[in-house]
């Protein structure tokens, strides 16, 4: 029950482990999205690079993801817009749709075996009160030449239950299984000549380089990909926090099934709750389906109650589609790391100033976007978004006052006035 789904259609490759002292001019610690991205345009440049992973590549919240491939993640469109105005707005989710490009192009370019599912998305209202919030959606990219649709009462058209309320319905968008994505960028990474290190743990970052167990990693340039793990290295622990979902897999389902769900075609659909629920169908006809709870989202310890959560996901499906019969065969818990207003962390090191860091990435699409500018931060010097992104930038709960809430309750304060408060 508590095994990821997506681990069982491939066993992880096992790689090489890092046993002697190397050096190379880039190392980059993290085997997720974001770093496989990261060594793939860093090799391509002509640099040696070696990546650094202290399992195996897809191991941590980028191959347990629900794989959808959309700009619209934990933050809207609409609420960069409110909060940046329109032009600072289109630049943010322009660098976002560049991940979901990155992504597309690899699986077409390399031939990537990912259960790769051409699907609309579809940002859907739970009550009548909250239809406002994907009106919102649609009026923001409606303003800035987005394609997209707005439903209401016909929106049952487009989901088969009479428990939504209206929903904006936009193109350009895929599920995969990110796992295996993951697993075979690393291939490809490997392929090109990245040196590749699995079930290497790096226990100290330098200046010149990482220190792992079994060897000293040396290298002109450190970037550090390790998302919510990055504070364990003793940084960025009031910037980067996480949160914590649940995701099921279904038996497949009969394509009378998936007709009642999706009369006209598959898509992939989010709703409105704060702590969001979300669900899409794969290529062979499984139900994923995910969310969470606000006692268990931003808890510091993964939550192995996966009972729990199945009685929930199941609760919640079965009362917007009462005449579909499914099990979950699959619940697991995931955690990805967050900051206070949303948007990814990344830059140097105060004290060390050849190591990069890249977390917060909140969306695989961001996740390969950031790999990508940390890359070329590198090569070329790319810049225009180190304020945005940065970790002393503004947000609304400073750390003073972080620490007298607790940590938690901040990320839960400041991400409900992210998403309600515009």
């Amino acid at each position: 029950m508590n095994k990821v789904y997506w681990y069982t259609v491939k066993d992880p490759y096992n790689g090489s482990k890092l046993v002697k002292d190397i050096t190379v001019d880039v190392v980059v610690v993290g085997g997720g999205i974001a770093g496989l991205s990261c060594a793939q345009k860093l090799i391509g440049s002509g640099m040696s690079v070696a990546l650094i992973e202290k399992d195996f590549c897809g191991s941590g919240a980028s191959g347990k993801s629900s794989g959808f491939i959309t700009p619209d993640s934990e933050i809207e469109l609409s609420s960069l817009v409110s909060k940046y105005g329109p032009l600072k707005a289109k630049k943010i989710w322009e660098f976002a749709i560049s991940g979901v490009d990155l992504i597309r192009n690899n699986i077409h370019k390399y031939n990537i075996s990912c259960d790769y599912e051409n699907q609309d998305s579809l940002f859907i209202s739970n009550t009548a009160l909250k239809v406002k919030y994907p009106k919102e959606e649609y009026e923001a990219r409606k303003s800035l030449g987005y394609e997209s649709s707005f439903y209401e009462s016909e929106v049952e058209s487009i989901v088969g239950s009479k428990k939504y309320s209206g929903g904006v319905k936009y193109p350009d968008t895929f599920g995969i299984n990110s796992y295996l994505y993951c697993q075979e960028l690393r291939n490809i990474d490997e392929k090109l000549g990245v040196h590749v290190y699995e079930n290497t743990e790096v226990v100290k970052i330098l200046e010149n380089g990482v220190q792992t167990k079994n060897g000293f990693v040396s290298a002109k340039h450190v970037v550090v990909c390790a998302d919510r793990f990055i504070p364990d290295f003793g940084v960025l622990e009031k910037e980067i926090y996480h949160v914590q979902t649940f995701l099921g897999i279904s038996n497949p389902l009969s394509e009378e099934d998936v007709k009642k769900i999706f009369p006209k075609e598959k898509v992939m659909v989010w709703d409105t709750d704060l702590v969001y629920n979300y669900f899409r169908i794969t290529g062979d006809n499984r139900l994923l389906l995910g969310g969470g709870d606000v006692l268990y989202t931003y808890a510091h310890n993964t939550t192995n109650n996966t009972k729990r959560f199945k009685r929930r996901l199941s609760k919640y499906f079965k009362n917007k589609f009462p005449n579909i019969n499914f099990e979950l065969e699959y619940v697991w818990p995931g955690m990805l790391g967050v900051s206070k207003d949303l948007l990814p962390i990344v830059g140097f090191d105060d004290k060390m100033k050849n190591v990069w860091y890249v977390g917060a990435a909140t969306g695989l699409p961001w996740a390969s976007a950031l790999g990508v500018y940390s890359a070329e931060k590198i090569i070329n010097g790319r810049s225009e978004f180190d304020l945005d992104f940065s970790w002393k930038r503004k947000f609304m709960i400073n750390s003073k006052v972080q620490t007298l809430l607790t940590t938690p309750m901040t990320y839960a304060i400041s991400h409900g006035i992210t998403k309600y408060f515009k």
